[in-house]
């Protein structure tokens, strides 16, 4: 036994080794040496599959992080530099957001106006102007794509209306909403005061394309060129171009040198996928690369100590919560919020962030991010055996008793590709509600099968969620993505959370601004914790394994990379 332990871990070493010699000589071949200013190695565990925003891909982070560095925004969060990290404010207020394809930006009424930058140049030489705003918008309300990313983030904000999905008269996609002013001026008209806009704008669905080249792409069939984004560029105005796209391989990009902002000083990037977390741990540690992402606790701790590499870290927007499913006895029974509230006391939360995740993570105190705008925190579960006993007797099950003929309501479902880390967790959750009476069944699937059961059949009675995030930095656009009804317009109501007064709420959120609307997000946010349609646990730090040297991470929604800001000092 134990000759094969030392067989199987020498073979994953040489595996290592021969992945990092091999990255080393991608590197050289492409800049001279792995360290050369110019040029910077990014190891990931996956590469864009398509470029369509408005595509079947368009959830894939892979997807978002090409977009980010090939399109630009109008407007961006404004970011503070803290050690080696841009981390940027998602809480800014309306007026408050920074420039970017945009140089400013007024509001009178109901109606935006963009002063838009004169002299920015997309990689084929095409200036920007107002028609490609204009056209990116229509392409948008053309609610043409397999997911209308373009709509939903205008109807949100109170743009668009339901009318462009729901109708079948041409009439109701054409753009009225957005028009040109001038080549460097466009006004944007709300539907209703909605504090969601310009917020959505910062996200990559409404980023800007180079309408000249989309529409050279487009075919009777397609005319909006959604054949063409999916499998061959998405030209915007970004900071790069991209040269090189081997689909589930590699990605290359080049600085566009009609970029508006300072050229950067990784000119090139090579993003190559390489499944295993392993190889890309190794790979970092031995130099060969720059940037390893999506690596586990452990990996980090350990990438932490290497002579030749760092592993940064932040609080950002993602957590981990123990979902229930209000479909599900006993859930849905007229004692189900006793139930779930004694859950609540019961997970051992401290033990989870100090063994789990090594201290890289905080108590949550709600369900939407922190950071966000109009997050309120609410501090009322903590881990107490005594209080949670107390509330299961008081919802009828007295040490559990009764709670077996539910069996089938306590299986927790979790992605089998995470069991790593998740499996640990499930287990000192599962000790722990042993101790009140509750028997937890673990069920680990894959995460094609996760995310088919939880986003779409919804017949997991528990589940973990700890991938999912909002893009919008809002409370009312995290609650539209994961607690207002399915009938009310709820994209992901995984749980079948159902509630009217909360869904009324957040209606009236979308037409509501200043002090009222806080007001609502806080009462909803009490809401939502007193119910209990997942019970947060923690909220988990990003992470990024880099060269040493290596600074300029640039915080964003989704953890994707902003190749412009990174910079080396060797």
């Amino acid at each position: 036994m134990l000759s094969l332990a030392r067989r199987t871990k020498l073979t994953a070493l040489g595996l290592a080794l021969v992945c990092a010699l091999a990255l080393a000589g991608i590197a050289t071949a492409a800049s001279g040496t792995s360290t050369a200013k110019d040029t910077l190695v990014v190891l990931s565990d996956e590469v864009a599959p398509a470029l369509d925003q408005d595509g079947a891909s368009a959830a894939n982070p892979a997807l978002e992080e090409m977009l980010l560095n090939i399109q630009t925004p109008l407007i961006e969060f404004p970011r503070t530099k803290r050690g080696d990290i841009l981390v940027p404010n998602y809480a800014v207020g309306q007026m408050d957001f920074e420039p970017r394809l945009a140089t400013s930006y007024t509001k009178k009424g109901l109606v935006w106006t963009f002063n838009l930058r004169k002299g920015v140049k997309s990689c084929a030489g095409n200036e920007f102007t107002a028609d490609d705003v204009v056209y990116s918008f229509a392409r948008g309300k053309s609610v043409s794509g397999a997911a209308p990313i373009g709509w939903f983030l205008a109807n949100v904000a109170s743009i668009f209306s339901l009318e462009p999905l729901t109708s079948k008269d041409p009439k109701a996609k054409e753009l009225t909403e957005v028009v040109k002013v001038d080549d460097y001026t466009v006004q944007i008209t709300q539907r209703n005061a909605n504090e969601l806009f310009p917020r959505v704008a910062e996200i990559f669905g409404l980023a800007p394309f180079d309408s000249k080249v989309m529409k050279a792409n487009a075919t009777a069939k397609d005319p909006w060129s959604h054949n063409f984004t999916a499998t061959k560029d998405a030209p915007g105005y970004g900071p790069y171009c991209l040269t090189k796209w081997i689909k589930g391989s590699e990605v290359r990009l080049t600085a566009n040198p009609g970029y508006y902002m300072p050229k950067p000083q990784f000119t090139n990037i090579i993003i190559r996928k390489v499944p295993s977390s392993s190889n890309r741990v190794a790979s970092i540690k031995s130099g060969s690369a720059d940037i390893a992402t999506n690596l586990t606790p452990l990996e980090y701790a350990d990438v932490a100590k290497s002579p030749k590499a760092k592993a940064l870290s932040w609080s950002n927007n993602s957590g981990i919560a123990l979902g229930v499913n209000f479909a599900f006895d006993p859930w849905k029974l007229p004692t189900g919020k006793l139930i779930r509230q004694a859950v609540a006391y019961a997970v051992p939360y401290a033990d989870i962030i100090k063994n789990d995740y090594l201290g890289e993570a905080k108590p949550w105190t709600g369900m939407c991010p922190s950071n966000y705008f109009g997050y309120k925190p609410i501090t009322t579960y903590k881990y107490d055996l005594a209080k949670a006993k107390a509330l299961l007797a008081k919802a009828g099950f007295p040490g559990g008793k009764g709670l077996e003929k539910y069996a089938d309501g306590f299986a927790v479902y979790y992605t089998a590709e995470r069991r790593s880390l998740l499996e640990p967790i499930v287990n000192r959750i599962a000790t722990s509600l042993a101790q009140i009476g509750i028997t937890l069944t673990q069920k680990p699937i894959s995460l094609a099968e996760f995310a088919d059961r939880t986003l779409t059949k919804y017949d997991t009675p528990m589940f973990v969620r700890d991938q999912d995030r909002p893009l919008g930095s809002d409370v009312g656009y995290c609650s539209l993505l994961f607690y207002v009804s399915k009938a009310k317009g709820g994209l992901n109501s995984q749980s079948q959370f159902n509630n009217a007064a909360f869904d009324a709420m957040y209606a009236k959120t979308t037409t509501t601004a200043g002090p009222a609307r806080l007001a609502l997000l806080r009462k909803m946010q009490d809401l939502m914790m007193d119910e209990l349609p997942v019970i947060p646990i923690a909220e988990v730090n990003s992470r990024l394994a880099v060269r040493k040297g290596i600074t300029g991470w640039s915080g964003e929604t989704y953890d994707i990379l902003n190749y412009r800001y990174f910079t080396s000092t060797d």
